[in-house]
């Protein structure tokens, strides 16, 4: 490219955002995507400002909101793992996205998908990416801090297992049900609350269903015998809500066969299948891979590390109670740190094998993490990916398959696994308007602004003694959309079509097709096979191909935002 072309493109970049068949560097990864398709109309481009298009009689039309829309987010780069890689603008109306598309005034602009009113509410989103905000199936909600850091991160839903700094697991006490949804309200967050399943009988299960819970927990911290699992497993078919199993919790008693003939062919939520939050057995990643197991892996062990081994001993002492200083006890916590099912976990991600990722957060790891690690362990498998002027365009390798893949892990395909996938999940017309901004430079770490049903609720606000919004000191934090009733009118409280008595402060959703859902229908993942671990646990293989990954020794987002 001749330097006055390049400076005519830096120009229009700078101005216009990426374009169709440009490419996107995002963050600090080796992710490098290439834009797939662009809504706009070169030369004719629908933009608010100072001598711009957004003029009412030119890229305005004058109708009310109900004949164009309430928000609309234009000109931005969107990566969906439904709707993929493209520049397009979305227009919100009553908190849910109702269109996508190109922008502006029918009478005066050809082939609008979005009409955008002289009313209309306009977020300009030139050199910005939109997601749909991040859903997070596996929170330790034990302080009231993680919900601000779940936002933080760009996550708009948690499913929490607690509400206070207790041994949780799930809450099945209709009274602390009560009040654990109306302390949820405080924040612009959409929440479902797991029930404690383990019990051998039912009448616990039922008294948490009538109180509102979106799905059961079975933890072998407080029991996770057989009858206990076909117990959860035969009452979540009946009342369609989602199991949640802390790994391979049986092995407190019998092995991963044991686990696999209690569950029985039912589908079953398998958090952090690398075992090492829970897993008691070298082989318990051998959930992965099979239909019915939806598994998943929690933020820690994402990507895998030159330090992994030595934080998870750590972790796992504290998080069980148990002491650094008895040799029996540090023992018992090092037989659940294994290095060869992290490397293979990593690998089976990237097949498409796991189509979960979570935080554990307080439990085993960080709510505000499960962006960054998701998409750090998405680069460590991005070889030679960076545009640098050294490698010509026709040669560069494009991540656009992988980039959507993860992007599936923290969005859509938690949704399908806990029933939430007719709310939230994805950028669709209809769904809720939860979506989170990020800049180019940003991606994954640190979003500009989160959108909640709507409204401005989280995001970067700059100094508000200042003549202009983005003076420093820059500050991620509360929005409007987290202050006053706002906060609760923005949020949902996930729960089952079986409650009763419910808050009316928040709209309530129940939870639906959590029982027939199946790993081969998880979005840009559904890879089957058998995973094997030795007996020593320190080769896996899929399929009988060893899958494995080196450590890092340096990983993505994470020096270069975070001091």
């Amino acid at each position: 490219m001749k330097p006055e072309e390049l400076r005519a493109a830096q120009e229009d970049i700078s101005v216009h955002g990426a374009r169709a068949g440009d490419f996107v560097r995002l963050g600090d990864t080796n992710l490098v995507i290439r834009v797939e398709k662009d809504d706009r109309e070169f030369g004719s481009e629908f933009q608010m400002g100072f001598g711009k298009s957004a003029r009412d009689g030119m890229g305005l039309k004058s109708v009310n909101t109900s004949q164009s829309c309430d928000l609309v987010i234009t000109n931005v780069l969107l990566i969906d793992a439904i709707a993929g890689i493209k520049v397009t603008s979305i227009g919100i109306r009553d908190g849910r996205i109702s269109a996508i598309g190109r922008p502006g005034n029918p009478d005066t602009m050809n082939n609008i998908d979005v009409v955008v009113g002289s009313g209309t509410l306009v977020i300009p989103g030139e050199g910005l990416i939109v997601t749909a905000g991040g859903i997070d199936t596996h929170v330790h909600a034990l302080s009231p801090r993680v919900c601000d850091a779940a936002l933080s991160s760009g996550v708009t839903t948690i499913i929490a297992q607690e509400f206070g700094p207790f041994w949780g697991v799930g809450v099945s006490s209709a009274w602390a049900l009560k009040h654990g949804f109306e302390m949820f309200s405080a924040w612009p967050i959409n929440v479902g609350i797991l029930g404690r399943a383990s019990s051998s009988t039912k009448p616990p299960l039922q008294e948490a269903l009538s109180a509102g819970i979106c799905g059961l927990k079975i933890h072998e911290d407080t029991g996770a015998h057989p009858r206990t699992i076909d117990t959860a497993l035969s009452f979540a078919e009946e009342h369609d809500i989602a199991v949640a199993l802390h790994t391979d919790g049986l092995n407190e008693m019998v092995d991963i066969n044991g686990t696999l003939s209690a569950i029985a062919g039912r589908a079953v939520h398998a958090f952090h299948v690398e075992g090492c939050g829970g897993g008691h057995a070298p082989n318990v990643l051998q959930l992965a891979g099979r239909d019915h197991i939806l598994a998943s892996s929690t933020n820690p062990t994402l990507a895998y590390g030159i330090n992994a081994a030595d934080e998870h001993l750590a972790m796992i002492i504290s998080a069980h109670g148990m002491n650094a200083d008895l040799p029996s006890d540090v023992a018992l916590a090092k037989n659940r740190v294994r290095n060869a099912t992290m490397a293979a976990e990593n690998r089976l991600h990237d097949l498409g094998v796991i189509p979960v990722t979570s935080s554990d957060a307080l439990g085993m790891g960080r709510a505000d993490d499960t962006w960054r690690k998701t998409f750090a362990m998405a680069s460590m498998f991005s070889d030679r990916a960076i545009l640098d002027g050294t490698v010509a365009p026709a040669e560069v390798q494009i991540s656009n398959e992988r980039v959507l893949r993860h992007i599936a892990k923290i969005t859509i395909n938690p949704a399908l696994v806990h029933g939430l996938a007719g709310e939230v999940g994805s950028v669709q017309v209809g769904l809720v308007a939860d979506l989170a901004l990020w800049r180019y430079s940003d991606f994954a770490s640190k979003p500009q602004l989160v959108i909640k049903s709507g409204i401005p609720a989280w995001g970067v606000v700059g100094d508000p003694g200042a003549t202009v919004k983005d003076a420093q000191p820059l500050l991620i934090g509360p929005q409007f959309g987290a202050y006053g009733a706002t906060a609760a009118d923005l949020g949902i409280n996930f729960i089952n079509k079986s409650a009763s008595n419910l808050s009316a402060r928040r709209k309530n959703v129940a939870v639906a097709n959590t029982r027939s859902v199946r790993s081969s229908q998880m979005i840009n993942h559904g890879v089957l096979g058998e995973v094997e671990i030795s007996a020593k646990g320190d080769v896996v293989t899929f399929n009988g191909e060893l899958v494995s990954s080196e450590p890092l020794k340096n990983s993505s987002l994470t020096r270069l935002y975070l001091i």
